[in-house]
């Protein structure tokens, strides 16, 4: 019979290993981001949630700055063609430099149906458009549902 000690210390690999069984047959997703000079934007993670899809990702400062922090993130599902399909926005908590505080993270809930070659285009929200040509892109999962990060939580 395992050790509690070594009990925890294989939780973390049983959970990853039964994750990788259940993403096998999910969907993927094209997942683009960018960020700006003094902040990082990740690409968002993708669950499903009831009919829709659940977005998170993270932003961070990246230079010792007093930039005040982006408010929101626009998020875009751009078509195939590389047309917006449709948009929204997340609430991005402040991101104080003098308490530290180097990353806050958002979360939103749209009620999206991706389909083939299509993908989803997160930056911050200025107004306008995210860029056609993103710094970062990658294809990811959809997962299935999951609670998203806590919000407001630091690393």
């Amino acid at each position: 019979m395992p050790m509690p000690g070594r009990l925890a210390t294989l939780l973390p690999l049983v959970t990853a290993l039964a994750s990788c069984a259940a993403l096998s047959g999910a969907p993927a997703v094209t997942a683009e981001a960018t960020g700006s000079a003094y902040f990082s934007l990740s690409r968002p993670a993708i669950y499903k949630a009831g009919e829709g899809l659940l977005l998170a990702g993270r932003a961070c400062r990246v230079a010792r700055s007093t930039v005040l922090s982006p408010a929101r993130v626009r998020v875009e599902h751009v078509s195939a063609a590389g047309e917006i399909v449709q948009s929204a926005h997340a609430f991005l908590p402040p991101i104080f430099r003098r308490a530290d505080q180097r990353c806050a993270d958002y979360s939103l809930k749209v009620a999206w149906q991706i389909g083939e070659g299509e993908s989803v285009r997160t930056c911050f929200d200025h107004g306008h458009a995210c860029p056609a040509k993103p710094a970062t892109a990658a294809v990811v999962p959809i997962a299935p549902p999951a609670p998203p990060p806590a919000p407001n939580a630091t690393p």
